[in-house]
């Protein structure tokens, strides 16, 4: 279950529709591009995330349901 700063990155990432960049993450938390990919890479990983080819993310029915909890 994500906590702290990867919650904060699935409601930016929901609150922009359910679709963003990493590094329109990095700028919301105000942090490196680097630190922001990397933490958008964790959360697909895990499955919270999709990476798509374009290299968006968007929200995932497990991310949806960790931002509820």
């Amino acid at each position: 279950m994500p906590s702290g700063t990867e919650l904060r990155v699935l409601e930016i990432v929901d609150e922009a529709g359910g679709e963003s960049t990493p590094f329109n993450v990095s700028r919301q938390l105000r942090m490196d591009t680097n630190y922001g990919q990397l933490l958008c890479l964790s959360l697909a990983k895990a499955d919270y995330l999709d990476l798509k080819a374009s290299g968006k993310v968007v929200l995932t029915a497990k991310g949806k349901s960790a931002l509820k909890k």
